[in-house]
């Protein structure tokens, strides 16, 4: 039986929490929209839940929902409710002086790769070797493309192989998988509806060289939606 689309999930701010979807739209880059803007600080870094050379840890991030309005613009929506959108003030009072967020120019705010996969399999496995009586849950991992699996870790056994996924009127959305996950903190930090869990990144880094899910590019876009078909080739 062929495999299946189960989650799809976009992230309309670099670090913040996204948007579930019954469909979404893919393009050269990755899904639309995804990732697309960040809060950027005055030095030129990104606003992220780690420190990197393009980055600057912001603790709380994970507690902000990023969606987009009817225009096609980024609405942040704060632990105490305000919605903040590109240009408003009260964005520099809260992340620090000159933090603006900007949309991405050539250069991506994408840490890696256009598109992010896991199969529930994985994170079956995952729970079981946390310890836990339930799979671990996938918002921790961030990932675009949430695929039924019985066997775990199968997905990385794509690297270097291409998955095709739905085809209907639209097309198939062809992926080059390029390499496995590495995760970071980020996958420990409390986020609106889960607590912190530094077992995550522990358990990954002794079990699974710290990586979970897989990496992919684009070979051909087309839309992608729940219940589509997956097959690696």
């Amino acid at each position: 039986m062929p495999l299946k689309v189960v989650g799809l999930n976009r992230f309309p701010v670099k670090s913040m929490l996204g948007e579930e979807h019954d469909r979404l739209e893919f393009d050269g880059t990755g899904v639309v929209g995804d990732r697309l803007w960040a809060l950027r600080f005055p030095d030129g870094k990104l606003a992220s839940g780690k420190n990197h050379a393009r980055f600057r840890r912001v603790p709380g991030l994970l507690e902000h929902l990023a969606t987009y309005d009817d225009d096609g613009l980024p609405v942040v929506t704060a632990p105490d409710g305000a919605a903040l959108r590109p240009g408003d003030p009260r964005i520099p009072e809260r992340f620090g002086e000159g933090v603006e967020l900007v949309r991405a120019g050539e250069e991506s705010h994408k840490d890696v790769s256009d598109v992010s996969v896991i199969g529930t399999a994985s994170l079956r496995a995952l729970g079981d070797l946390l310890g836990d009586a339930d799979p671990v849950d996938v918002r921790r991992l961030r990932k675009n493309i949430v695929v039924e699996t019985d066997e775990p870790w199968i997905e990385e056994s794509w690297v270097g192989r291409e998955i095709v996924l739905g085809g209907g009127a639209g097309g198939a959305l062809r992926l080059r998988v390029i390499k496995r996950v590495k995760r970071c903190v980020m996958v420990t930090q409390a986020q609106t509806g889960l607590a912190v869990d530094n077992r995550v990144l522990k358990t990954l880094t002794a079990a699974r060289g710290m990586c979970i899910g897989i990496h992919t590019e684009i070979v051909t876009p087309a839309p992608l939606a729940l219940g589509d078909t997956v097959v690696a080739r």
